[in-house]
């Protein structure tokens, strides 16, 4: 149970109604050759498929579909199924943009930055808190 809830914190934020979403556009990972992205052709099928090895987007994507998509308008954005690599060009998508109500407005600002419990991850420190001696 734990590791669920740490894996939709990671992906997802909640805090306020606005509804925020870590995505990644597959696109850019073929554009910058990332080397966790695969691919394979089904023996039953014949269809070639791409994926990331890291699972950092669970789903697997039919290649001539998605060339298609990019001639046309792009494929677009898949929702992060665990924390982003170092190197991933992640966004972070809004369900709700609404202008008024103060419940709308973000409450968790360090949720567009790379998150601290990812691989490769740095521990962001507040200068608020002050420094410590030992």
């Amino acid at each position: 149970m734990g590791r669920t809830v740490r894996r939709a914190e990671a992906t997802e934020c909640r805090q306020c109604l606005t509804y925020c979403d870590r995505v990644i556009a597959p696109a850019t990972c073929a554009q910058q050759q990332c080397p966790s992205l695969y691919t394979y052709d089904d023996p039953l099928s014949g269809t070639r498929y791409m994926g990331c090895t890291h699972k950092v987007f669970a789903t697997e994507i039919d290649v001539a579909l998605f060339e298609q998509a990019e001639q046309a308008k792009g494929f677009g954005s898949l929702k992060l199924a665990r924390e982003p690599l170092a190197h991933c060009r992640f966004s972070v998508e809004r369900a709700h943009e609404r202008p008024r109500g103060e419940e709308f407005h973000c409450v968790n600002r360090r949720f567009a930055d790379f998150p601290d419990t990812g691989p490769g991850g740095l521990k962001a420190f507040d200068l608020r808190d002050g420094l410590r001696s030992e």
